[in-house]
């Protein structure tokens, strides 16, 4: 599988930034279970949650990768952690974010079932 294609195609048919994240994370959840986390939005003077994301991360090995969308203005970052302690954080634009994203569920996905369904929804389903 080729994941500059992938994240080509994923960026490509997704203007949107903020649609993007949330079928991202919508199609990530359900296989990564406690490897993610979602912050959806909340508007209003009662604070119900909108379906907008507004920040996603995913524990793949020792790296999490997070997507800040809190502000309007997309954030990606990377950070690596080791025995339990944060040693470098580094901020990436989207395309690059999302081509390490997809690199290290290919990579897990060789070993974990829940991995491998996750990729298989993101690239292979094209549910992006």
């Amino acid at each position: 599988m080729d994941i500059e294609l992938a994240t080509a195609a994923l960026l490509a048919d997704n203007k949107d930034v903020g649609m993007m994240l949330g079928v991202l994370a919508n199609s990530l959840k359900e296989s990564l279970g406690s490897q993610m986390e979602i912050i959806a939005s909340s508007r209003g003077l009662l604070r119900r949650q909108t379906d907008q994301i507004k920040r996603m991360r995913i524990r793949l090995d020792q790296d999490d990768y997070e997507a800040d969308f809190g502000d309007g203005r997309l954030t990606c970052t990377v950070g690596h952690t080791s025995g339990n302690i944060r040693i470098r954080t580094e901020q990436l634009p989207i395309e690059q974010w999302l081509s390490r994203l997809l690199a290290a569920l290919q990579k897990e996905a060789a070993t974990n079932q829940a991995a491998r369904a996750a990729l298989e929804r993101v690239v292979i389903g094209g549910t992006l």
